[in-house]
């Protein structure tokens, strides 16, 4: 935990606060999440990788517990959301302006970094770093990335006059955040492996790792964007998936 960022680890001691469920700890939490919403906002530049930047290059850092303390500030706005507004016909519930931007442009962040692409995770790593390693960093991008897109089918601006980003990989006439298309990575590996305590893991090497039940994430065919033109259609307007 001491080598988390601050953002992280605060965000985490939030939600802990405020599933706990009493009123007290509840305003805790609030109090905490106004505070952590305005850090972050002063820290944009840190973190930040709007869509008019030049080409990066992969070494291009991914600072993902800064990217999964937004998340959870994020999923609580959620949770607000839910005890005072009713969702819409989509059954999104529509959460604040500041909560949206944010989330639009944590969003625009990943696609510009190439967070969202199973060959790009791979890249963060040399060749011969453990294999182990490789599949934790990669498990946890995954999960980060499948996390990210359910909260984006969630919620929807509180003000009708924000335009989210259009998903560039979109082939609907709406405006999504994140779609199906945009996954280009298999889904997680088993929870069974990826929950066992450490020092219980099987031991994970290059020559073992065939003979666990692990996805083939280097064949495209079975990456989650290729389900999106079976499950997407731009003449429906309902978020059916």
């Amino acid at each position: 935990m001491e080598e988390e960022p601050c953002v992280l680890v605060q965000s985490m001691v939030m939600m802990g606060l405020f599933i706990k469920g009493d009123q007290k700890y509840r305003d805790t939490a609030m109090a905490f999440h106004e505070n952590l919403m305005t850090a972050i906002e002063d820290q944009r530049s840190e973190w930040y990788v709007p869509e008019t930047t030049s080409r990066l290059s992969n070494e291009a850092s991914w600072p993902m517990a800064t990217f999964q303390g937004i998340l959870l500030q994020i999923i609580f706005a959620l949770f607000i959301a839910e005890r005072e507004t009713t969702f819409d016909l989509n059954c999104r519930y529509h959460i604040s302006a500041p909560a949206y931007r944010l989330l639009a442009e944590l969003v625009e962040t990943c696609r510009q970094l190439g967070l969202f692409c199973y060959p790009n995770m791979l890249r963060k790593h040399h060749p011969s770093a453990p294999l182990a390693l490789v599949w934790v960093s990669v498990e946890e991008i995954k999960r980060f990335g499948l996390a990210l897109y359910k909260v984006c089918r969630s919620c929807a601006s509180g003000v009708s006059s924000d335009k989210p980003t259009i998903s560039s990989h979109s082939n609907s006439s709406k405006s999504e955040l994140l779609t199906l298309a945009d996954l280009e990575f298999c889904l997680p590996d088993s929870d069974e492996l990826w929950n066992t305590p450490p020092g219980q893991q099987p031991k994970l090497n290059r020559g073992s790792a065939s003979q666990l039940e692990l996805r083939n994430n280097q064949d495209p065919d079975n990456w989650i964007s290729r389900t999106s033109r079976q499950l997407t259609d731009a003449s429906i307007s309902f978020d059916w998936i």
